[in-house]
């Protein structure tokens, strides 16, 4: 694989402003959030004015620590001279805040997914890269600067988040790899990132993880397994974490699986759906025809419904793949 030209017009939208707005989607995961971080340091150094804000909910073990970088309200600034620049996901209705309030900016977007809108006045949009972390890594080098080892460190975090700590790459992804060598010699440490993603967590998180083993059943011939939970399992276990990703490596370890489900009750209406995908199945176009979206192998959404009528969805949309 090769990165896509970073286009020329961001060197224009970087020299055009002197205030930039850094937003990413809700529920956001460390390659959001570090991405966010990493283009604010980069434009730091370059002299500009910067706002980072996050809807959160910070609820994942591994990204908490941030939520106190990030404002998590949005006080409405006068759009003129300033730059809103959305990070990892290509729509502004996801951030959370009011759509009506955010267009009348003039709008970015860096992003490393291939779904959502074509607003954006300056876009630099690149499905072939596994994290947006790598996207901003890029742009550290077009403007000749070098991250500290912090910046490098999140940086690393994001895509070692996105990627299951490299499980998800494919062969021939070369390029990758130098980004990650610039990284590590800049600072990030991979034995500090992979331990903070995997330990810390409550005892409660492997409880809840068990039962959702325990629920889980085969669909459409034995091939897609889906698992659900909810507030009430969340309040009697005392946690708001499920350990996503050990979840996900332990049922796409079933033999016959090629795809896995896991539906999230957030409220009697309103449900997340997780997505991941061994093989074949396109689990992201699934999460766009629910109104979300992600990769071909790692996708979610959040979608209107009791958890019954969301099952059917989701399943219908598999049929129509397999």
């Amino acid at each position: 694989m090769t990165f896509s030209e970073i286009p020329s017009s961001m060197r224009e939208g970087f020299a055009s402003y002197k205030n930039f707005i850094i937003m990413g989607h809700e529920q956001p995961d460390a390659d959001c959030l570090c991405s966010q971080l990493g283009l604010a340091a980069l434009l730091k150094r370059m002299g500009k004015n910067t706002r980072v804000i996050a809807r959160g909910p910070f609820t994942r073990p591994e990204t908490r620590d941030l939520e106190p970088l990030f404002e998590t309200t949005w006080s409405w600034p006068s759009p003129a001279g300033t730059l809103l620049v959305l990070m990892d996901c290509s729509d502004i209705s996801r951030t959370g805040f009011p759509v009506e309030e955010l267009e009348p900016f003039d709008l970015m977007i860096i992003d490393h997914h291939a779904a959502g809108s074509s607003s954006g006045k300056y876009r630099y949009i690149d499905a072939k890269s596994p994290s947006t972390t790598l996207l901003v890594q890029g742009l550290w080098d077009e403007f000749g600067e070098k991250p500290d080892a912090e910046t490098s460190s999140l940086l690393f975090f994001g895509f070692a988040t996105d990627t299951g700590f490299f499980r998800h790459l494919e062969g021939g992804t070369g390029p990758v790899f130098n980004r990650i060598a610039e990284m590590i010699d800049n600072g990030a440490s991979p034995n500090a990132i992979y331990r903070r993603i995997n330990a810390g967590r409550e005892l409660g998180t492997r409880r809840l993880m068990g039962r959702l083993l325990e629920r889980a059943r085969f669909h459409l011939d034995d091939r897609i397994l889906i698992s659900w939970e909810n507030k009430e399992d969340r309040d009697e276990l005392g946690v708001e974490d499920r350990d996503s990703d050990r979840l996900y490596q332990l049922l796409q370890s079933v033999a016959g699986c090629e795809a896995v489900a896991l539906i999230r009750e957030e409220s009697p209406t309103l449900c997340i759906v997780g997505l991941r995908s061994n093989n074949h199945v396109d689990v992201g176009r699934i999460a766009s025809e629910l109104g979300g979206g992600g990769h071909t192998k790692a996708a979610g959404a959040a979608v209107e419904g009791p958890r019954d009528e969301v099952t059917a969805r989701v399943l219908k949309l598999f049929t129509e793949q397999l």
